[in-house]
């Protein structure tokens, strides 16, 4: 082989060297930019998280607060039909009375 066939064959390795060379800065670039992406993704995702753990917060509060009502509306409500109860003895009651005072006038 010759001098200038050595020079060639050097000359095309280094072409081919630059070529994939070349290629892997097209590669990347777009890997930076796939890299980039992902990490607005991750972004975006760690923000709807946050968003959904609060959600679920005050999901989770509102529940309380409901369930809290209904036992004081339970409450209330057991109150008032004992309070409705006493008021339907009372008036019975008071009604025998006035037909006992209606019986005692009518003697």
């Amino acid at each position: 082989m010759t001098d200038k066939d050595f020079l060639v064959v050097i000359a095309e390795m280094l072409r081919k060297q630059d070529q994939q060379s070349e290629k892997l800065d097209e590669h990347s670039t777009i890997l930076n930019q796939h890299t980039q992406i992902l990490n607005e993704h991750t972004g975006m995702f760690k923000e709807t998280n946050a968003m959904l753990r609060q959600l679920v917060e005050l999901s989770l509060q509102e529940f309380q607060q409901n369930h809290k009502f209904m036992e004081q509306q339970q409450s209330f409500n057991e109150r008032q039909l004992l309070f409705n109860q006493r008021q339907q003895e009372f008036n019975a009651r008071f009604l025998d009375k006035l037909t006992d005072i209606e019986k005692a006038l009518k003697k």
